[in-house]
């Protein structure tokens, strides 16, 4: 199963209540479905199939709509967006363009704009808008053949430092290539809007046949990135997972890029001679290409005792020439993971995040930022890695790193529904399983970066009259953080009632969003279902959600009645924990400060307090006797001056 990443944001100065804890509920195991993915390798599709009924759009609830749907193209088929770490929509401040990318179509659906037709499922397509969505232009960009047929693309916009002409900004898609037997080829194509300078390579893929397709990226000095993971595996395990990258440099005497290739060290922990980890990568980067990230999820090789599916993250400062792997924390820690993800069967005062789904982003002082779903692990037993709770829904965060330390914040809106799996769509296609889909969490950023966002899709059991929570019907949510004021804006459902209403399936997001003097508006494509009547063989339409938004007035939402404060920039772990008795904890001092800590209860009483008076800069090793308290879970907030962490202790 696809494990990916997902959301962010801070500790609290202080200790504080936390009236929404997640209900603890009796687990109901069941093991997570085989992480290898069995890509459909497709036909040479003809035009001369059976002919699609009229195409009757659905109506919504509600008239003068906020929100309204734009159509944008057509693809042959499904089997062009179901990777939510491709990039297919992209936005570009300086040519104030948005552009979203997918597979051609040849195959007429009446009642859709030229019958939807452009190219055929071998070619890709870009469309594009300069006007925030309201008109869109589509383009062949990468024209296919027979035996080089292009799947699966994403899609940016490349425009050189300091060019203002959209005539003159490049189309950047990539892909894997298959002749319908294999995986043979990435493709690799740009070409300038104008039509000019049209460049494409065809690099040959490996033994592992590897699907590239993940984490597209340029800047404006001409440096590109794209990633996946290499796999092997023996039909029912991965036996190899090796993360790979694709560098790619603007060449200003041949206008194309000229591309290399590297392989990253694998860092998940083996478990009995197989990699516990996923086949899934992502990757963000600052503005400029400078920073880059690149994120793996699955257990650390250097984890101890807990052990989760975690981002294992590498870290590029030299435009992706270096990567070096980032040091191993433990998301356990944090008292709202605590709060909201399931614990473990075999002891309920543990809680070990599995990261559902995850997209990140590089704010504009080149800190990560990622947005997860996730669930709580069923199990520490090596061989129990894999079980999860089937009723529990998941939690969305965020989690931050700001100059090497890792914060934490609960987006505040628990999820109604679960991903749909092949076996619980109705999203048809031959051969079986059919097409299921996630809840497609995306990250973006301003152009800036001091703004970010999650979006992501859910859908509400209740307004649909669905027994099984399952996101059939799904609406697009929003969410945002000033990073530098840290105020938060309230989750917003911008589909509910308006155009696109239960019909955001298979959404994308530009990672980077639209400021508008002061209005910030969210690149979102997604994909009616209805075009085909529910046929994942036959051609989909994609449509721009047009007024998914923001005001900047927007990011003031408070939290128990006062704004958000600034995150903490420190965090603590004690050790041993649990423990009985006492427990030490070490902290560093920048300078002479006062120090003590603060023990509360579950709800909030304070049962402990201990001053240690002025300390001097330099590490120490403080030690809290918990012997007069009773076994159970607390929380401490450590002081040091005007800074505090809190985390959980656990008394045997």
């Amino acid at each position: 199963m696809k494990t990916s990443l997902l959301f962010i944001i801070a500790l609290f100065i202080g200790f504080s209540v936390y009236s929404q804890k997640a209900v603890k509920v009796t687990p109901v195991m069941q093991k997570a479905k085989a992480t290898i993915e069995k890509i459909r390798i497709e036909p040479e599709y003809t035009s001369n199939s059976a002919p699609l009924p009229a195409y009757v759009p659905r109506t919504t609830k509600g008239s003068n709509l906020a929100v309204q749907k734009v159509y944008m193209g057509t693809s042959r088929n499904a089997f062009t967006l179901l990777v939510n770490e491709q990039n297919c929509m992209y936005y570009n401040k300086e040519v104030n363009a948005i552009m979203g990318t997918h597979r051609g179509n040849d195959k007429a659906v009446p009642s859709l704009p030229g019958s939807g037709i452009m190219g055929n499922g071998n070619d890709i397509v870009t469309a594009w808008s300069t006007d925030m969505g309201t008109t869109i232009t589509e383009k062949l960009s990468l024209v296919g053949t027979s035996v080089l047929r292009n799947r699966y693309p994403s899609g940016v916009i490349f425009n050189p430092a300091g060019n203002t002409d959209l005539d003159l900004s490049y189309s950047l898609v990539a892909g894997p290539v298959t002749n319908g037997a294999g995986w043979t080829n990435k493709y690799l194509s740009s070409v300038q809007y104008n039509g000019n300078n049209l460049d494409k390579d065809y690099p040959v893929t490996s033994s592992y046949g590897e699907l590239v397709r993940q984490g597209l990226s340029v800047s404006p000095d001409g440096m590109a990135h794209i990633c996946t993971m290499k796999t092997a595996d023996d039909g029912v395990n991965y036996t190899e997972l090796v993360p790979f990258v694709m560098n790619g440099t603007f060449n200003n005497n041949t206008l194309g890029f000229d591309w290399t290739e590297m392989d990253l060290t694998n860092n998940f922990w083996m478990n009995n001679g197989l990699p516990e980890g996923n086949s899934y990568s992502n990757m963000a980067w600052s503005k400029d290409g400078s920073v880059g990230y690149i994120m793996n999820v699955g257990v650390d090789s250097r984890a101890g005792d807990i052990k989760g599916y975690y981002p294992v993250i590498f870290k590029s400062v030299d435009h992706g020439t270096s990567w070096g792997v980032m040091d191993y924390f433990d998301f356990s820690i944090f008292p709202d993971v605590f709060d909201h993800v399931g614990s473990t069967s075999a002891n309920p005062d543990v809680a070990v995040p599995w990261f559902w789904e995850s997209d990140m982003v590089v704010d504009g002082a080149n800190n990560l930022h990622i947005m997860a779903l996730c669930k709580g692990h069923i199990s520490q037993d090596p061989d129990s890695l894999s079980w999860y709770n089937s009723a529990e829904l998941g939690a969305l965060f965020e989690f931050s790193n700001e100059n090497g330390e890792w914060f934490c914040h609960y987006i505040d809106h628990p999820m109604l529904s679960r991903e749909v799996a092949g076996a619980d769509s109705p999203y048809a296609t031959s051969p079986p399983p059919n097409v299921g889909w996630d809840m497609r969490l995306q990250a973006s950023r301003t152009d800036d970066g001091s703004k970010v966002f999650a979006i992501w899709t859910d859908t509400n059991p209740d307004e649909w009259n669905l027994t099984d929570p399952l996101n059939l019907y799904p609406d697009a949510l929003i969410w945002g953080r000033d990073v530098n004021t840290n105020g938060e804006t309230a989750v917003k459902n911008v589909t509910q009632y308006e155009d696109g209403y239960g019909q955001c399936h298979f959404m994308f997001v530009s990672p980077v969003t639209i400021d508008n003097a002061g209005e910030y508006d969210i690149p979102i494509r997604i994909s009616d279902l209805e075009t085909s009547n529910y046929n994942a063989d036959e051609p989909v339409a994609h449509y721009y959600l047009q007024g998914a938004s923001f005001m900047e007035s927007d990011f003031s939402f408070k939290v128990g009645g006062t704004v958000a404060p600034k995150a903490s920039k420190m965090a603590v772990t004690n050790y041993p924990n649990p423990f009985i008795g006492k427990t030490s904890i070490d902290v560093n001092l920048s300078k002479s400060s006062p120090v003590s800590i603060v023990v509360n209860s579950l709800t909030g009483q304070q049962v402990s307090s201990v001053n240690y008076g002025t300390m001097g800069a330099g590490s120490h090793t403080l030690t809290l006797d918990a012997s007069n308290l009773t076994s159970g879970v607390y929380f401490y907030t450590v002081t040091i001056g005007d800074q505090k962490a809190t985390n959980k202790l656990v008394i045997k």
